[in-house]
């Protein structure tokens, strides 16, 4: 029997479709609804974070909304309606279920982009007048203290940009170099890498620089292009599609916060460098990037760069923080990531394609570093995670 129109959800999503973070949210959404629905779907460009438009006498059933402030939260409150919040700033009186990338991943992700390249350097460039970039720049000063590192800060003072062109001049010519910047979202790094351009700060070899996000079009116009996180974005939205479903159907959420993990880094040139003098170190390095996907052992690294064994695994490991071996376990187990993630590849050709001599092998490094089986990681990253 054909369902009654009366019975189809009438859902808004209230996003910002200009920037492609928000596009590949909606399409999670719209993804979800397709499989769980149908949905009638009310979809307009929202111009601004301060306020939020809906056509007049709208009658829905629930809302997906970006709550970045208080006359957002206000509003829709007055709607009485079931909201799940996909929004990093924690607004007061936004108590509503929220969906967002988890911010200790995203430090530990750009914390080890730096380190595996040598870097000993550390900065963040941020508006530190947000609550969620303060939680971000916390999280990841947390992590750099744990592993004897300082942080440098830079405050962005103003909204949308980095205040005097003058003073971020002067801060990054001052931070010892090389140095690593994660910076907050890819228009901050963007900044950054420009300023560096223009006051002859060599990007990537004397300053690399990461963004908490990667955005094709702001990434991609950066010179050179910058590198940035990779959020499932999609994932946030097929989660905060599902969790809104239940709300509809009268549940409760099992919790107000759901922690998304970073789906891996997309490389770019603003990363493109080892942070170490020694050019037999940086050819080594080179080397186990063009080749960790194989199985290769280190007696293959000496063939290829002859040298006293114990010398290199020594200077490695000064320069860099691990052994070659843990190296090579990062770089195989974050590709293994990518594609147990992205693709229907069976674990054990995934074993083969990462370099592991066998899946069992995989299995039990795949879990020591993450926590997860392959399989339980798959079913993770794909899951509606209620």
């Amino acid at each position: 029997m054909p369902e009654s129109h009366s019975d189809i959800p009438r859902i808004a999503i209230l996003l910002d479709t200009t920037i492609s973070w928000s596009r590949s949210l909606i399409q999670g959404i719209l993804e979800y609804s397709r499989t769980n629905g149908p949905w009638y779907v009310y979809l307009e460009p929202q111009p601004s974070t301060d306020k939020l438009y809906l056509p007049a006498g709208w009658q829905g059933d629930g809302i997906i909304a970006r709550v970045a402030s208080k006359e957002i939260a206000s509003h829709l409150k007055t709607l009485n309606l079931p909201v799940v919040n996909v929004s990093s700033i924690q607004v007061e009186g936004a108590d509503y279920p929220r969906v967002i990338t988890n911010p200790a991943s995203e430090g530990a992700a750009a914390y080890e982009v730096f380190r595996s390249r040598g870097f000993h350097n550390f900065a963040y460039v941020g508006q530190l007048k947000e609550g969620y970039v303060n939680r971000h720049l916390k999280e990841y000063e947390k992590l750099l203290a744990e592993n004897g590192h300082k942080l440098h800060v830079y405050n962005v003072q103003r909204r949308g940009g980095t205040g005097s062109t003058d003073r971020l001049t002067k801060w990054l010519e001052s931070l010892l170099k090389p140095v690593g910047i994660f910076c907050w979202g890819p228009s901050l790094g963007h900044r950054v890498i420009d300023t560096c351009q223009l006051a002859g700060i060599n990007v990537p070899h004397d300053v690399a620089v990461f963004g908490s996000d990667y955005d094709e079009l702001l990434s991609e116009a950066s010179h050179p292009p910058q590198s940035g996180l990779r959020v499932d974005t999609e994932q946030i939205g097929r989660t905060a599609a599902s969790i809104l479903h239940s709300m509809i159907q009268g549940e409760k959420p099992s919790k107000m916060e759901w922690l998304l993990e970073p789906k891996g880094i997309i490389e770019k040139l603003s990363i493109d460098t080892v942070a170490v003098e020694d050019e037999r170190l940086s050819a080594v390095m080179r080397f186990l990037s063009e080749h960790a996907l194989e199985q290769i052992s280190v007696e293959d690294v000496l063939k290829a760069h002859p040298m006293s064994r114990r010398t290199l695994e020594r200077k490695f490991r000064q320069a860099f923080g691990c052994s070659m071996v843990e190296h090579m376990r990062h770089l195989r187990i974050n590709h293994a990531r990518n594609l147990l993630a992205d693709t229907d590849e069976p674990i054990t050709s995934i074993s083969d394609l990462c370099g592991f001599s066998s899946y069992n092998y995989l299995n039990r490094i795949f879990k020591q570093m993450t926590g997860l089986s392959p399989s339980q990681y798959r079913a993770k990253s794909r899951a509606d995670l209620i």
